[in-house]
């Protein structure tokens, strides 16, 4: 159960250090790479699974970027997540937008760290709706008055969403001594320096 965690945590995080359109100081922060739709699964200790279908927009710097994901529980209960990476906190919520759709607003977003996440409880014919549409766009304003937007292809959602799960990213499991960790943990924060995006 625990490594299913991990590994939803990573998953729904993993977006969060990508590429934006985030008007920011550093042009690194415009240089997207969209990512196809893709499909992971986890089995849970009950037996049931959860599945994520996701799309990221990945950056040379972070934080920057954002994705969104639909979550399905127990292939009954369905999620909609968008996410910006941002170290700032947004100024209102999320703003979703399929296609020339009105704009469905995911108010209220959790802001931790690096990012920012709205998420709302949507239906099967909403799942239809995206397998049908063109695009799905994600907007937000932060406290700095920058607009940050993403906007996905739905051109692969429909393949994804039906097809079968990719294999999840495997967990390292090795015994860390105390000075293996310090090196470890001097080199994350000497990389994460390097690309961290200059405000």
């Amino acid at each position: 159960m625990n490594r299913a965690l991990v590994l939803l945590a990573l998953i729904t995080a993993y977006p969060v250090y990508g590429g934006s359109a985030a008007k920011a100081d550093d042009p690194r922060a415009m240089q997207l790479t969209y990512g196809p739709w893709t499909k992971l699964c986890f089995k849970r200790a009950d037996g049931n699974s959860d599945c994520f279908i996701s799309a990221a927009a990945r950056g040379v710097c972070h934080p920057s970027g954002g994705g969104v994901s639909i979550s399905i529980r127990d292939e009954k209960t369905l999620s909609l997540l968008a996410n910006f990476g941002t170290k700032r906190a947004l100024e209102g919520g999320i703003s979703v937008q399929i296609d020339q759709d009105t704009p469905i607003l995911l108010s209220h977003p959790e802001c931790f760290g690096l990012g920012c996440r709205g998420k709302i409880d949507i239906d099967r014919d909403f799942i239809e709706r995206l397998k049908r549409s063109r695009t799905i766009a994600i907007e937000a304003t932060d406290t700095s008055h920058q607009k940050l937007d993403l906007s996905f292809s739905l051109a692969d959602f429909a393949t994804a969403y039906d097809g079968p799960a990719s294999d999840p990213p495997k967990v390292r499991e090795e015994i860390i001594t105390s000075d293996k960790m310090k090196q470890s943990t001097k080199q994350s924060e000497q990389q994460k320096q390097a690309f961290e995006c200059q405000e």
